[in-house]
């Protein structure tokens, strides 16, 4: 119990030291990027209410450093709600990007339905050439992540009974896993074919009225001037978004980072990293404020200096360290429920949340639920209905796009390399139209080549 207790302790000095070098470096590089007129230029929308979220936190952040540990509840409830609405919209953004994408694709497809290449396209060459260069690599890894994007974008050629066992093949996975990271990979399957409820209200009005215009939109007759209208639409709406996620993901780091200084400084403050990181925190605040109110006051450059300094050489060690200890502490709480139930151990695990890697994953004081048979069944069933009645009524040209989308989002389910090339074969040989098929193509290489 001991040997745990000093593991715990130092897990969470870690995590407190982390935490300060975390929002000093997101906090200056957040506020530079909007100091550039990179975030928050728009009015109205996402960006201003980011802004606005912004501001709170700096608020928050300023409270903080004034009144110390006295005030750690009120900031902690504080950036906890400023965390809950920037998960929501980064949900939102997520929902408007993976519906935009369906289109996209649809439209990619009849653009190269146009062309005419100078020779007959050759199924077998093409895939022996893709096969080569997809299993070209030892990574194992890296092999996978080339079949995803293979199956992303070749002509998709299967029923739908084939999909949707598929699917409920991948769903299987997670028997032995948490009810959470259950709900998580239904959420994304479901965002992925574009079925999760749009977001509603005047914020995202520009892209809910675009999308709803997609929708009415009749492919088959569409000339390639129309099309490329559309798809010049549809990529100013992407790069508005892309800057409304960039934004979202820069504020949750900072939210993350404090909210875990909030959580446990003071219980198991690293002395000095808070001695150089405050007054360097201190001096981004001034420059946010005077940012958000229009004002071109210089940066106090002083404390910056020793506090990036002081950074040098201990950020990979530490994260090493706390990898570690992570694994101890998770072993504990495995085998001593009643720590993992207690206040000590409570904010221990949501601190290992806010710490993670998964930025804006849901917090949670419960403790974790494990997938029994009856759950799988019943959200695997539950998402299989969610996708035929979405695919209900639209065209066979638009669900595929959707069978592709949410593909992607699958393990490998390939056994194989035959299984690979006889997929790739199937694909090309099963669609009839060859523009398709070269765009697909050309379009798998530029990912290829890209990755």
């Amino acid at each position: 119990m001991k040997k745990d207790s000093h593991a715990i302790e130092q897990l969470n000095k870690a995590y407190d030291s982390l935490a300060w070098m975390n929002l000093t470096a997101n906090l200056y590089n957040l506020t530079e990027s909007i100091r550039d007129g990179r975030y928050g230029m728009e009015k109205g929308g996402l960006q201003e209410e980011l802004n606005g979220i912004y501001g709170q936190l700096l608020t928050l952040i300023r409270k903080y450093a004034d009144e110390g540990n006295a005030s750690s509840s009120e900031v902690a409830a504080g950036v906890a709600a400023l965390r809950e609405k920037v998960v929501e919209r980064s949900e939102q953004v997520q929902v408007l990007c993976d519906s935009l994408q369906i289109y996209e694709y649809l439209l990619n497809r009849v653009e190269y339905s146009f062309s005419v290449g100078e020779k007959p396209f050759d199924d077998e060459e093409e895939a022996r050439q893709l096969l080569r260069t997809i299993f070209a690599s030892e990574d194992s890894t890296e092999v996978n992540l080339r079949i995803q994007l293979m199956v992303s974008q070749l002509p998709v050629r299967i029923t739908k009974n084939r999909f949707f066992d598929l699917i409920k093949d991948s769903f299987s996975i997670y028997e032995n896993s948490d009810v959470d990271a259950l709900k998580g990979y239904q959420y994304r399957i479901i965002s992925a074919a574009a079925m999760q409820q749009k977001p509603a209200g005047e914020i995202f009005s520009e892209y809910t009225a675009l999308l709803d215009a997609l929708k009415e939109l009749d492919t088959d007759g569409m000339s390639l001037e129309e099309c490329s209208r559309w798809e010049e639409r549809i990529a100013d709406a992407g790069d508005n978004l892309t800057v409304d996620a960039d934004y979202l993901l820069a504020v949750q780091e900072c939210i993350n980072a404090f909210y875990t200084l909030s959580l446990i400084d003071g219980t198991y403050t690293d002395a000095d990293a808070k001695l150089v990181m405050l007054p360097a925190i201190g001096s981004i605040v001034a420059y946010g404020f005077s940012t958000l109110a229009g004002q071109n006051a210089d940066i106090e450059e002083g404390p910056l200096g020793p506090a990036f300094h002081y950074m040098e050489g201990r950020l990979e060690p530490l994260s090493e360290r706390v990898m570690k200890d992570e694994a101890r502490v998770d072993a504990y709480c495995e085998n001593d429920k009643a720590y993992a139930e207690s206040e000590e151990g409570r904010v221990t695990m949501l601190v290992k949340k806010l710490m993670s890697t998964s930025t804006f994953a849901k917090l949670s004081d419960s403790m974790v639920v494990m997938v029994d048979k009856a759950k799988l069944n019943e959200l695997t069933a539950e998402t299989l209905s969610i996708l035929e009645s979405g695919m209900k009524g639209r065209s066979k040209a638009y669900n595929r796009c959707v069978m592709a989308s949410v593909l992607k989002e699958l393990p490998v389910f390939f056994n194989s390399h035959t299984e690979v090339m006889n997929y790739v074969l199937q694909s090309l040989h099963n669609c009839s139209n060859e523009g398709e098929k070269r765009g697909a193509v050309a379009m798998l290489w530029d990912l290829l080549g890209a990755q």
